[in-house]
């Protein structure tokens, strides 16, 4: 495959992949992962880090099982690297604000997710002070 099919392959992984997450399909979920895939919040801390597919898929069916319907929509850009996505994703929770995400997904050569680092701004910065 060329850098162009490898992007779109991972394109289109991206986009059944949140298509999964809105149906809540969990057994077509797992088949994107690699064994030993990783979910990275780097807000939130090296505790958040979610690694190897047993541990994805729980997270994840607690997460369906837990939370109440929410809209997921996305923006999915490639990098220059074929195997990086990026996604703007937009929560829209009925009861509050829509919450807006950023990730990057990393593939490897066989098109399965190797890791995702999920970004989001947890607040104001503290102004900062005159020097």
């Amino acid at each position: 495959m060329n850098n162009q099919e490898i992007r779109d392959r991972n394109l289109q992984t991206v986009a059944r992949y949140y298509q999964a997450e809105r149906d809540r399909d969990l057994s077509t979920w797992a088949t994107f992962w690699r064994a030993d895939g990783r979910q990275v919040f780097a807000t939130l801390g090296d505790a958040a880090t979610v690694a190897g597919i047993d541990d994805l898929i729980e997270g994840t069916r607690t997460k369906f099982e837990t939370r109440p319907p929410y809209g997921i929509a996305h923006r999915i850009m490639p990098f220059e690297d074929p195997t990086q996505i990026f996604v703007e994703l937009t929560l829209d929770y009925a009861d509050r604000p829509d919450v807006v995400l950023w990730c990057i997904f990393t593939f490897d050569a066989d098109g399965l997710i190797a890791q995702i680092n999920e970004l989001y701004d947890r607040g104001l910065l503290p102004a900062r002070t005159a020097q």
